[in-house]
């Protein structure tokens, strides 16, 4: 049986750090049961950006403990590629997402993960996606 990973968007990770429910009972279902859950540089970079504009230094060491449990992978050159082409698919049929969306989906498509994002831009792209925010 293949083990279920997820790969965790910006919104997910902000969710956690400011307790926002449901994602955090989601978050500590997943931990429990042993999920796979995977941080990618491009989140890590959104995130602190984020904390870093406003000097949130309590929500910041929040992020780097939540942060610590989860599983870092880098981006390839093929993931690159991926993107690359998701982004001229999508330009093709008038979709315009963000180069971190087609990062991420990229990455979700290597990985065969399922994407958790409450971003519905990620509705047009093949991957598989869950979003926490909703009740289970």
């Amino acid at each position: 049986m293949e083990r279920l990973s997820y790969i965790l968007d910006t919104n997910v990770i902000s969710d956690n750090v400011n307790s926002i429910e449901p994602t955090v009972t989601h978050t500590r279902r997943a931990f429990a049961s042993g999920t796979l859950m995977y941080l990618c540089s491009p989140v890590a970079y959104e995130v602190m950006r984020g904390l870093l504009r406003t000097n949130a230094i309590n929500k910041t060491r929040l992020y780097e403990k939540f942060a610590s449990q989860l599983t870092r992978v880098d981006l390839t050159e093929a993931d690159w590629k991926q993107a690359a082409q998701l982004w001229a698919d999508m330009t093709s049929k008038g979709k315009q997402l963000s180069d971190v969306d087609l990062l991420l989906a990229a990455l979700a498509m290597r990985l065969n993960a399922i994407l958790v994002s409450s971003d519905a831009d990620f509705g047009v792209l093949p991957i598989r996606r869950e979003n926490w925010r909703s009740p289970s």
